[in-house]
Parts: structure tokens; sequence; C-alpha cells
């Protein structure tokens, strides 16, 4: 499921919990708050995930930079996706 939809079903569920349709504004509002903590926890992982990486292969750097590429990859393309949320 792509990130767009899935904001889109936690809009959803809020309305769901609430008991009332929101507005416009408030979705936006929403779907904004839901794309800042991905990227917040997008970057704790990618903090940790990069440690984790340096450290299992400080031996090869030359595969320590390949998993870093794949890590930095991985990150531009959820913020790609995360940009299609607005």
């Amino acid at each position: 499921m792509e990130l767009k939809q899935k904001a889109q079903k936690a809009v959803l569920n809020i309305e769901e919990i609430v008991g009332a349709t929101l507005s416009p504004g408030q979705r936006e509002a929403i779907d904004k708050i839901i794309e800042e903590l991905v990227i917040e926890a997008m970057r704790e992982c990618e903090a940790s995930y990069g440690h984790a990486a340096r450290n299992v292969c400080s031996e090869d750097e030359d595969m320590a930079h390949k998993i870093g590429r794949e890590i930095e990859q991985a990150r531009e393309a959820l913020i790609a996706n995360l940009g299609g949320l607005r």
C-alpha cells in the first residue's frame, strides 16, 4: 500500500473514532502530522541502521558504503513518496 493510501486510511480511521467527517483543512493537517511522524521515524531508523552497518562492516568499508548507499536510496524513495502526500 502506498504511503498516501495509508495516510488516507489513517484519516478515515480517525473519522470513525471521532464519529464525524473532517473538513478538508483538518484532513490536510492530519496528513501533515502523519508525514512528519513517518519522516521522523524513518530518520531514527536510518541513523540506527547506518550505525549498525558501520559497526558490522567496519573491516569491510566497501560493504559498509554499499549498505549506506542502499539506506540512502531507500530514504530518498520514502521522502519522495511522502512528498506525494501533500
